[in-house]
């Protein structure tokens, strides 16, 4: 089977999937996903699509077994289930979590419907319909459906073939398992004989049918060797009322006995069709009414007299009112009996309601016994006696049923004054509107009103008296249908109003079948229709599901599948109305209808019309090339220009003139077309499906001559031919009120079909359309219209000419049908443009030709045919070539090679060749970067939409993925590419800027140019193909220079490593300082967020930098880059500090406590990760400042081994910092206040622990100072977080530790430092006694117990500031000593880097408690939220009076913060692996990804592709953050590398 592509259906909680329809072909592949916010979810797939060799079975589910691309089996998020598609049908899939199969408690449920095989795609369907009983006998079906071949059609679509009734209409079946005797009346023609077929899965079956529907059969496989599909009505919900069969099952429709709530709208039946024969007999007359009814005065007399005498005279309210005395006297009795009044307790607001008799009997109603003795029996103070007691409490009963009767006789007047109306409604149309057949006088045969009921045993109409008899078993509800009503709600069954209230557009000849919720139900009807649809599907080749809307959908679904089992590749075609597009595709996906009848009559004026055509007639021109997602989609249409049931005839209801451009326009949508036998002959009325018994002429009878015969068979022909050769986009021009032009497109050619039609709703004016014998109108006034490319030839043109000799057309009274024969049609096929009479053709500049109209009247078509180009189809080859699309056989040779060459030029050497550092200016680069770069002028704008946010092909390229997936023609983004070459030339010629990537600017610039020579509406599908493609390599290549764990992890991994090549670029204003004579010149450095943070002296932040360097720059193998910062950051350490602000170096500013402990956790980190990692100690450093009072030199500084700037760090650590900031003041920090640039650190020497900071500064990652002066916070740090900080104490650990064991090995040349014991007095700390004391202090100074009593005993005279237990302090002994026990996310940092420290029990717990209270959607909150400061709401630029808040002072008192919500998850999967054995890991791992689907999530949406710095709060966005932030992507990035490796080891 030919391999047709996968496409992917994304899976996601969703309570509409049922009316969304997702459509496939035999032969392409569907491959399940799962959405963002289910990848944590173990989810669980049904799905009732058979496997390979079994037989369909409808909610039979077979669970889907998911393909894993990952280690992390259920939590995989690129997990997937292929479904090989080879049979058609409809199929069901849901989807639950684990634990649960039900599909009651799914996710989500939802179908696709595969397309039937029938030799010829769906869009090229020509169908034409016959009102079979017209065809005459079988011998005879051969001429007059030839007819249909001969004019062009490859299908036909027949009204049913069996038995029809007394009423000979065309859809009410008399006996559905025998063919109708005037087809074929041979002797033995009702015999039964049995056949043969074969089902889906190649087994044999038997089928008894009668002898004659093996003729009917040799007939259609006739047809079928001569291309002709055929398909018939199936009708499945009524049935003829002379059906010989009701009279035995009288169950098998809705009589008095088995739906006994039709027993009131049969005794209205009754009386208003009494009421009707008396006026019919002129018994009204002195009432006013006259059997002759002619105007709307008549009519209101009628509907008063239903309303005061015949309605009142019925007194249909006793069907649902209560017998008062009866319940009385009952109530009566029980008081009597019960001797005394009723003690139970009253629930309270309850009242009596009147229970309405399932039987549906006068007076038969009734009200809750219980309830009434509660109520009414009660004491009564005035009774003198038990027996006046009692009559009180009657009386106060009789009182309350009476008006409780009065209430719903109310209720039913409203009811029978809706009937009123709608009975009136009838009489209007069908004795005085103009569009109705006017009887005039009432009569048997005409009267006033329709029955809703039959009696199909012969008998006459009950009286009262027998409604409730068995005689009511064999009165039968009509079937009819019911205007905006609710398709999935039986208009028949006990909740509906509909007889009653007279509601019914009723069908008199037919019964409403009964099946029943199940086949046990009805049996014997469901193996009767069992058996009719079987024979049926074994005869034809589709289905018209007639009437589908009413047609209880569980039995259209069952007898559907019956009809599969018999031929799998079945049409469905089906008449649906339900009011909306879901609705219509819950009925498509149900029972996998494929097609919906649409219907181009329905268009009140031209306008209409041309939307009818774009909106079933295919994609728009240029769609965007189809990307490998399955997308919801409409029901496909097979669309009529006009149905057998629609009145009164197109001739009349327009003009003879209009056939021919309504046809035109309906053969050149793309998708399936249709019409009814008599449209193309001209027959100028309705050919009615019930009192229309001629025959329909033969082909031997007519020619290709009559009416537009000849017409039809060039549309046809062209109908088919453009969807076989795929013509499958659209477009359509109104041009002027009655023109319209439509034009079909080929993408792969770009070749196109045009047709323009003058409509003609109306008879034009004389003179307006020709005659014969002068074909000159001198009608002129179309404009000129224009096209890109050149037309090759007029494939047609044709117009109707009314001829000279006229006859007044008379409708025949024999056989076969007649026509109209007033017009002949004048056409020319295949002319040359210079042979046209109505258009003629001028070349303008750019590749422009005008078509200039003349002699183009109403009822006029011209279709041509438009070649792209020389130029333009060259250039066509060699993209489609380049995208490795398929080029067709005329398409050049050359230029196909010259695609071919450009994209594997592309693909193996460009590419190639670009670095990662390439790959930053190529894909990203924000608009203050471009600056940067001195040569660029800033990211691209978009008139009508904005800035893209890179100035790199990912900034156009997330606009264009969203453009492209709902197909989005009018987003401004097309309005610009197709307005000029702007946007090409700005993406290839900044790249020609930089060396590196100038090979790729040149190869893009030669591909762009291409698209300079394509009409101009053509370069939005492929630009975007273009961009498309170049984008998946680049980061394809990017994942293959990352190593492993990038190019083969998953898709989530992937994201977040490419922030790798997000923050890391080459910037003039933020260079790495040269940290050795041989270092390389231009090297990358890392942006600590964009756009804010992207050059200049806030570019590289230490912390930032090597928060993240491990995720960023060690993951993705990019060893060298993560060196060259390592080392350019040591070359500028002073004070023993690494710069918090890099400043290239000499700019440096010192003012952090926090980064060198970070910086020498990733020298530990490196030199776990990197291959002989350790050497980076030796290397050499070039010292920037050779003492802290040195200016700097970055050129002749002395050099030193990393190791020793190492210890340098932990020396001065260990003397104690103690300087102010150089240039302290306004100019170094505006907010700051002249304290806080004093800058301390130290260690202290009882617990090990280092310290520093004031209550005048920040020195650690929350540093936020105040700036608002109207608040009072400006100089104030908002998080001053001084004294010994949990983080910088685990990291202080982390590196004691290392360097300890480095030590011990001989690869560290320090064994320790030494501490000052007074002025003089020095004495050695050792790092095994340092880590030691580490250990020790940790959890006594910073755990803090869940017991109170053990925590006050702890805190001592501090055990006042404690708020939460079970957490860990996030400072030990800050200035402001409450501010120890604030609960913030910090702790998690110590666990993962130096887990060692910390009790496992209290870890858990801690970290239990800070997911339970700081975690949200992305982020964790940077605070307790019950703390009186804790504020989630970050607005920076916002100043106000309020302290907490003004100017951002809440930065970190709040919102949350990304990169920390990784170190909690990193914590918990540290901690779970050895707590308790290790119980809790595999849950862990899935709340890992539990969190981390919603920044999946926010990755494929985001059009920066990053994780923003922080959220506000619950994850709402924060305007005033960077929305990508390097630490944040770095940081879970880790999160998945510690999975990683977590899956290993488990």
């Amino acid at each position: 089977m030919e391999d047709k592509g996968v496409f992917t259906l994304q899976l996601a909680p969703s309570k509409d999937l049922e009316y969304k329809l997702f459509k496939l072909k035999i032969g392409q592949t569907l491959s399940f996903t799962l959405a963002p916010e289910l990848v944590s979810e173990e989810v669980i797939l049904f799905c009732d699509y058979p496997p390979h060799g079994k037989q369909y079975r409808r909610e039979t589910y077979t669970e889907l077994t998911w393909q894993y691309t990952g280690s992390q089996v259920h939590l995989d998020p690129d997990r997937h289930v292929e479904l090989k598609i080879n049979r058609a049908g409809t199929f069901e899939f849901y989807f639950t979590r684990k634990g649960s199969s039900s599909k009651s408690s799914s996710l989500g449920k939802g179908f696709f419907v595969v397309e039937p095989q029938l030799h010829r795609p769906l869009d090229s369907i020509t169908c034409q319909t016959y009102i079979t009983k017209l065809l005459g006998p079988l011998s005879e079906w051969k001429d007059r459906l030839s007819v249909a071949k001969e004019t062009g059609y490859n299908m036909i679509h027949l009204t049913p073939v069996q038995e029809l009734g007394g009423s000979n209409s065309a859809y009410s079946i008399r006996e559905q398992l025998r063919l109708d005797p005037r087809y074929l009346n041979l002797p033995g023609s009702s015999k039964t004989v049995t056949v043969s077929y074969t089902d889906a899965t190649g087994a044999k079956h038997s089928l008894d049918v009668s002898a004659s529907f093996v003729e009917l059969k040799k007939v259609i496989d006739d047809l079928n060797k001569r291309g002709i599909t055929v398909i018939t009505d199936v009708v499945w919900n009524h049935t003829s009322n002379d059906s010989p069969w009701l009279k035995d099952h009288p169950d098998s429709g809705y009589n008095l006995t088995n739906s006994p709530h039709l027993r009131p709208a049969y005794a209205l039946d009754v009386a208003i069709m009494q009421f009707s024969q008396e006026v019919a007999d002129g018994k009204w007359g002195n009432a006013g009414i006259s059997p002759f009814v002619s105007c709307e005065n008549d009519v209101k007399i009628v509907q008063t007299r239903l309303l005061d005498t015949v309605f009142p005279k019925a007194k249909l309210w006793e069907y649902f009112c209560v017998d008062v005395k009866a319940i009385v006297d009952k109530f009566r009795h029980s008081v009597y009996k019960k001797q005394g009044p009723t003690q139970e307790a009253l629930e309270q607001g309850k009242s009596l309601q009147i229970i309405q008799d399932v039987q549906y009997r006068r007076f038969g109603s009734y009200v809750d016994a219980n309830l009434t003795m509660q109520l009414y029996n009660v004491e009564h103070p005035c009774a003198v006696c038990f027996e006046e007691r009692i009559e009180r409490c009657c009386l106060e009963l009789a009182s309350t049923l009476e008006n409780l009767n009065a209430e719903v006789k109310r209720k039913v007047e409203g009811q029978l004054q809706r009937a009123a109306e709608s009975l009136a409604g009838h009489v209007r149309y069908h004795f005085c509107d103009d569009r109705g057949p006017k009887w005039g006088k009432v009569t048997k045969e005409h009267p006033l009103f329709p029955r809703y009921f039959t009696v199909v045993d012969g008998g006459s109409d009950l009286v009262w008296s027998e409604i409730e008899s068995p005689k009511g078993q064999f009165v039968l509800a009509h079937n009819g249908w019911v205007m905006n009503a609710d398709p999935l709600n039986n208009f028949a069954g006990p909740k509906s109003q509909v007889y009653f209230q007279r509601e019914l557009n009723v069908w008199g000849d037919s019964v409403k079948l009964r099946y029943g919720e199940e086949p046990g139900d009805n049996l014997w009807l469901w193996e009767h229709m069992v058996r009719y649809t079987r024979i049926t599907a074994w005869l034809f080749q589709g289905f018209r599901l007639d009437n589908c809307h009413n047609t209880p959908i569980m039995v259209a679904e069952k007898l559907l599948d019956v009809a599969r089992s018999v031929n799998s590749d079945l049409y469905v075609m089906a008449e649906l109305f339900t009011g909306s597009e879901g609705m219509d595709n819950y009925f498509v996906n149900r029972l996998g209808i494929h097609s919906l009848v649409r219907e181009s009559m329905l268009a009140p004026i031209p306008f209409e019309l041309g939307r009818l055509v774009y909106l079933y007639g295919g994609s728009p021109v240029a769609s965007f090339l189809s990307p490998p997602t399955l997308r919801p989609s409409t029901a496909h249409a097979i669309f009529y220009d006009v149905t057998h049931d629609n009145e009164p005839g197109h001739i009349l209801t327009r003009s003879v003139y209009d056939a021919l451009p309504n046809a035109a326009l309906v053969n050149i949508a793309s998708c399936a077309s249709a019409t009814t036998r008599g449209y193309d002959e001209l027959v100028p009325h309705k050919i009615d499906v019930v009192s229309e018994n001629r025959l329909y002429a033969k082909w031997s009878e007519i020619s290709l001559e009559v009416g537009i015969l000849k017409a039809k068979l060039a549309l046809n022909k062209l109908h088919e031919q453009l969807a076989e050769e795929g013509y499958c986009e659209i477009f359509v021009d109104q041009v002027t009120e009655n023109v319209v032009a439509v034009t079909r497109h080929r993408p792969a050619t770009h070749e196109s079909v045009i047709i323009i039609a003058f409509t003609a709703f109306h008879t034009p004016p004389e003179g307006q359309y020709p005659k014969e014998g002068n074909l000159k109108t001198g009608v002129s006034n179309t404009p000129n219209l224009t096209v890109s490319g050149t037309v090759d030839k007029i494939i047609f043109e044709a117009r109707m000419v009314e001829k000279t000799s006229q006859t007044q057309f008379q409708k025949g009274t024999k056989s076969p049908i007649n026509f109209l024969t007033n017009h002949k049609l004048y056409l020319k096929e295949n002319i040359p443009v210079s042979q046209s009479e109505m258009c003629c053709f001028d070349k303008k500049d750019g590749n422009v030709q005008e078509i200039k109209l003349f002699e183009f009247c109403p009822g006029s078509v011209i279709a041509f045919k438009v070649t792209p180009y020389a130029e333009a189809l060259d250039a066509t080859t060699k993209i489609r070539s380049f995208l490795g699309l398929s080029c067709p056989l005329k398409m050049t040779i050359s230029a196909q090679q010259e695609g071919r060459t450009l994209r594997e030029k592309l693909e193996k050497y460009t590419v190639p060749k670009l670095t990662l550092t390439d790959m930053n200016y190529a894909l990203y680069q924000c608009d203050a970067e471009e600056k940067d770069d001195g040569k660029g002028g800033g990211v691209y704008h978009i008139p009508g939409y904005g800035d893209l946010v890179y100035c790199g092909i990912q900034g156009i390229y997330s606009v264009l993925e969203g453009i492209r997936n709902q197909n989005d023609l009018g987003h401004p983004v097309c309005d610009n590419l197709r307005a000029g070459d702007w946007m090409a030339e700005y993406t290839a010629n900044r790249l020609k800027l930089r060396q590196g990537t100038k090979e790729l600017g040149v190869l893009l610039s030669d591909v762009f140019s291409l698209l300079s020579a394509l009409p101009r509406y053509l370069v939005p599908t492929y630009f975007e193909s273009i961009i498309t493609r170049v984008h998946k390599l680049l980061l394809g290549e990017s994942y293959k220079k990352m190593g492993k764990f990038v190019s083969e992890g998953s898709s989530l991994v992937k994201l977040l490593a490419m922030g790798s090549v997000q923050f890391m670029g080459v910037r003039k204003s933020a260079p790495l300082p040269p940290y050795s004579p041989t270092a390389p010149k231009q090297v990358a450095s890392m942006s600590a967020g964009l756009p804010h943070f992207s050059t200049g002296s806030m570019r590289c932040w230490g912390r930032d930098t090597f928060i993240a360097i491990k995720g960023l720059l060690l993951t993705t193998k990019r060893f060298e880059e993560a060196r060259n910062t390592i080392l350019s950051f040591g070359s500028s350490i002073r004070h023993g500090l690494v710069p918090n602000l890099l400043g290239g170096g000499l700019g440096a500013r010192f003012n952090c406590r926090d980064a060198a402990w970070w910086w020498m956790q990733s020298i530990q980190d490196y030199t776990l990760m990197v291959p002989n990692g350790v050497d980076i100690l030796q290397a050499p450093v070039r010292k920037i400042f050779a003492d802290d009072d040195d200016r700097g030199n970055v050129k002749d500084g002395i050099t030193v081994p990393l190791s020793e700037l190492i210890q340098e760090v932990l020396q001065r650590h260990a003397d104690g910092i103690s300087f102010r900031e150089r240039g302290a003041g306004p100019d170094l920090d505006y907010d700051m206040s002249p304290p806080g640039f004093n800058v301390t650190a130290g260690i202290d020497r009882k617990t090990g622990f280092p310290f520093g900071g004031s209550p005048n500064n920040c020195g650690t990652w929350m540093d936020k100072m105040g700036g608002s002066s109207w608040a009072g916070n400006k100089g104030v740090p908002a998080t001053p977080r001084d004294g010994s900080a949990v983080e910088i104490v685990g990291l202080c650990k982390s590196a004691v530790r290392w360097l300890s064991q480095l030590a011990s090995r001989g690869i560290y040349p320090y064994n320790g430092v030494t501490v000052r014991l007074g002025e003089d007095r020095r004495q050695p700390l050792s790092f095994v006694e340092w880590n030691r004391l580490l250990q020790k202090s940790f959890e006594e100074k910073f755990w803090v117990p869940e017991d109170p009593t053990e925590g006050n005993l702890k805190e001592g005279d501090e055990a006042g500031y404690i708020h939460r237990r079970g957490i860990y302090k996030d400072c030990f002994k800050a200035s402001q000593r409450f501010t120890d026990f604030q609960l913030r996310p910090n702790f998690p940092i110590a666990i993962v880097v130096a887990p060692e420290l910390f009790d496992l029990e209290h870890a858990w717990k801690a970290l239990q408690n800070a997911e339970d209270i700081l975690l949200g959607p992305l982020g964790i909150a940077t605070l307790d939220p019950k703390d009186w400061a804790y504020n989630g709401f970050y607005k920076n630029a916002l100043d106000s009076g309020d302290f907490k808040t003004a100017k951002g002072f809440n930065y970190h008192q709040g919102p949350e913060w990304l990169w920390v919500a990784a170190y909690l998850i990193r914590a918990k999967l540290t901690v779970a692996e050895s707590y308790k054995k290790g119980q809790y890991l595999k849950e862990t791992v899935t709340t890992v990804y539990k969190i981390m689907s919603n920044h999946l999530k926010l990755l494929v949406s985001s059009p920066w592709r990053s994780l923003p710095e922080l959220t506000n709060q619950n994850g709402a966005e924060c305007q005033d953050g960077c929305p990508a932030q390097a630490w944040s992507m770095a940081c879970f990035l880790d999160v998945l590398y510690d999975v990683s490796k977590v899956a290993l080891k488990n």
